[in-house]
Formats: structure tokens, sequence, C-alpha cells
């Protein structure tokens, strides 16, 4: 089910379960995930791509979401002037078990390229100090007491989230 929320940045795929029966998608074989094993295994292929491709790609992965081959994703609705890249990005998400077999599905879609990354690399980047957080900072130009107050906020919301690593992830709010 593609959900098209025009106040969000992103465009989400999750399957129907998940929006309205409260399927958990993030899990592996059927069994959400904690903390510790999201941050452990879970990760998602990126493409990269203009908005409309995108979208046409995400036409193609929905039924695959639905069928629970492909567990979730999410795409950007135009490009994040902040970071400077000329394209938008798509995140397809799995557990690194299924890894191969979602590269599959890709390809079978004319997914040519090829970039890995695990969820906690992404937190890293979004954590106080980190690249993504930096850059975002940098290109809001946001005061030196602007940035301190962001920054504090960031890792507070990551030691709520992840405090517990035996809690079971319940994802985070975007």
């Amino acid at each position: 089910m593609i959900v098209d929320r025009p106040s969000s940045h992103f465009v989400f795929v999750v399957p129907e379960d998940h929006v309205y029966r409260r399927y958990n998608y993030i899990n592996h074989d059927g069994k959400p995930l904690t903390n510790k094993e999201y941050l452990e295994s879970w990760g998602k292929w990126l493409v990269f791509d203009t908005a409309k491709e995108l979208a046409d790609l995400a036409r193609l992965l929905d039924p695959f979401v639905e069928a629970r081959d492909v567990p979730a994703i999410k795409y950007d609705r135009q490009k994040i002037e902040e970071f400077g890249l000329d394209r938008c990005v798509m995140c397809i998400y799995c557990h690194i078990a299924r890894r191969d077999a979602v590269w599959d599905i890709l390809v079978s879609v004319g997914v040519q390229q090829k970039a890995w990354a695990f969820e906690r690399e992404t937190l890293e980047r979004w954590q106080p100090g980190g690249a993504n957080l930096e850059r975002w900072i940098e290109g809001r130009k946001l005061s030196p007491q602007q940035a301190d107050v962001v920054r504090r906020q960031a890792e507070a919301q990551f030691k709520h989230l992840f405090g517990n690593e035996d809690a079971i992830f319940t994802g985070i709010e975007q």
C-alpha cells in the first residue's frame, strides 16, 4: 500500500495490514525485532533516481510489499536540498537474512545499482557529530544555539528509542 501524505517529505510503501491491523513489518520470520536485533540486523537497499522514477518503482514493488517479500519502502518526495544530492533516495528495508532475496526482487524490476546500509549506520549519521545531522544543520543555516538544541534533541530521541535493548523496536516517527 502506497502511503502518500503530502505533509511528509517521504512516501511510504508498507503492507496494508501495517496501516489497518498493526502488523509490524520490522520482523524476522514473523518475530518482531528487539532494539538490539534491529540495530544488528535491519538494513536497506538504497536506490537513487528522480522522484518520478522512484514513484514508478514504488508502484512496481508494491505487490512484493503486500506479499511480504519486501518488508517496507520509503522514498523522497523531492530532493533534500541540505544534502546537495542531485537525486532522490529510495530505501528498501529488510532483515540481513533476506538481503539477497530482496536484491533479486529489485533486479527483477530493473534496478541495477547496488548499495546497502545497515540502519545502525544511518542512525549513527543522525546523532550529534554525525555527518547527516551536521550537514542538515549547516544546510539549514542554524545558529550555534539552534544547532545545539537540535543536537540535544537528537541525542535524547535516540536514548529514548534505544535505551532498552530488549524492548521491541516500534519504529521512528517520520
